[in-house]
């Protein structure tokens, strides 16, 4: 069972972990909807989540609250359509109207210093673009002002987003207005009716054309961009993070169960579960290492402070180091590296003297020969004129 950390506690093991995760080099983020609570927007599973809510105001129409975000069920009759278009032209609504949170600034703080591998979230919310991220959308087509390649995204959206809708019929794309007047969900799809038009102009007859539904992947349904989901995680689970950080999950989505442990592979990469209450039990021995149990807010914020230490340090090396030349420059030299002055560097360069012929006559008697040899002087007098010479 993966070892449990209570945030309140100030043990030395949270510290070391804290370090840890503020030294990482490779960080990638797994998060999902508790990290939005702040930001005003309900999660799904709690006593007072969305679930809950569904389930009392229109228990006699779906049976769970849940069953409002399955497609095997939601659209069977058009009660249930209805419910499910209005709960997310009002969920659409607080989207808009919310702002990014602490986590959400965390995250965006980890790309700035250049160590974010990636941030996968299960929120529809679209408050990752809000805080400065770069979002992978695969609506935006290339070219366009607002596409973001996936090598270059900061975020990838598990479950879609609420900025667009899309035609049950013909898959067409178009953006989510947050204020009435513009496309709605329940609405025909303009590009059916354009298409019908057309033919009933011919004299042929008329298509149906199919109902806008939010751009998000709802229970017992095939994702439409699971393949490049699918692409972009091999990419990072072959890249080896240093950490995996998942927030405000309860990680009993399937998908995202399959996610975690993929990341959490390496053999050197440190999996830290952070939620309100423990979620990991026996079946994540292996996978994740630690669970800390507190506020998700709380745990960006002691991130950040071990950061803000490591900026202190190193501002002050940098002054000491800046200090450094400075104070050698001014100092005397050794006497060790002064140059010693020889006698020789003072003395005048002797004068060159002039060699006298060699004499090879050969026929001369011994006795001559040893006359001569002590008219030029005796050894002594040959190593003081070797050098002579030798340059000449």
């Amino acid at each position: 069972m993966p070892e449990t950390l209570a945030l309140a506690e100030k043990s030395a093991e949270l510290q070391q972990l804290v370090k840890r995760v503020a030294n990482a080099r490779r960080v990638v983020v797994v998060t999902g909807a508790g990290i939005s609570v702040n930001s005003g927007i309900p999660d799904f599973r709690s006593a007072s989540g969305v679930f809950r809510q569904i389930q009392a105001a229109h228990g006699h129409v779906v049976g769970k609250g849940r069953d409002l975000f399955d497609a095997s069920v939601v659209f069977r009759s058009g009660a249930a359509a209805a419910v499910f278009y209005e709960w997310m032209t009002q969920l659409r609504r607080q989207c808009a109207a919310a702002r990014p949170g602490a986590a959400h600034a965390f995250i965006r703080q980890l790309a700035d210093r250049g160590v974010l591998q990636r941030s996968y979230t299960q929120n529809i919310d679209g408050l990752e673009r809000k805080a400065g991220l770069r979002v992978w959308d695969p609506y935006q087509k290339p070219g366009s002002a607002g596409h973001v390649p996936w090598q270059q995204a900061h975020s990838v959206p598990l479950h879609g987003t609420m900025d667009h809708l899309t035609c049950q019929l013909c898959a067409s794309a178009v953006p989510f207005a947050a204020l009435p007047g513009g496309a709605a969900a329940g609405d025909a799809c303009a590009e059916c009716l354009q298409r019908s038009q057309a033919r009933e102009a011919c004299g042929r007859r008329a298509l149906a054309a199919g109902k806008l539904r939010p751009a998000v992947v709802l229970y017992e349904e095939l994702h439409p961009h699971g393949e490049d989901i699918a692409r972009i995680i091999s990419h990072d689970a072959r890249s080896r993070a240093d950490v995996v950080l998942v927030f405000g999950t309860t990680l009993k989505v399937p998908g995202c169960r399959q996610l975690v442990r993929r990341l959490a592979a390496g053999p050197r990469t440190t999996t830290v579960v952070v939620n309100n209450e423990p979620v990991c039990g026996r079946a994540w021995d292996g996978v994740v290492d630690y669970q800390v149990v507190g506020c998700v807010d709380e745990w960006c914020a002691r991130v950040q402070r071990a950061w803000n230490a490591q900026s202190k340090i190193t501002q002050w090396a940098t002054k000491r180091t800046r200090g450094a030349p400075a104070a050698k420059e001014n100092a005397p030299e050794p006497t060790s590296r002064k140059r010693r002055v020889s006698d020789s560097d003072s003395d005048p360069e002797p004068t060159s003297r002039k060699r006298r012929a060699p004499d090879n006559n050969s026929s001369l008697e011994p006795a001559r020969r040893s006359a001569r040899i002590a008219t030029r002087g005796g050894p002594a007098d040959y190593q003081q004129r070797q050098p002579l010479s030798i340059c000449t």
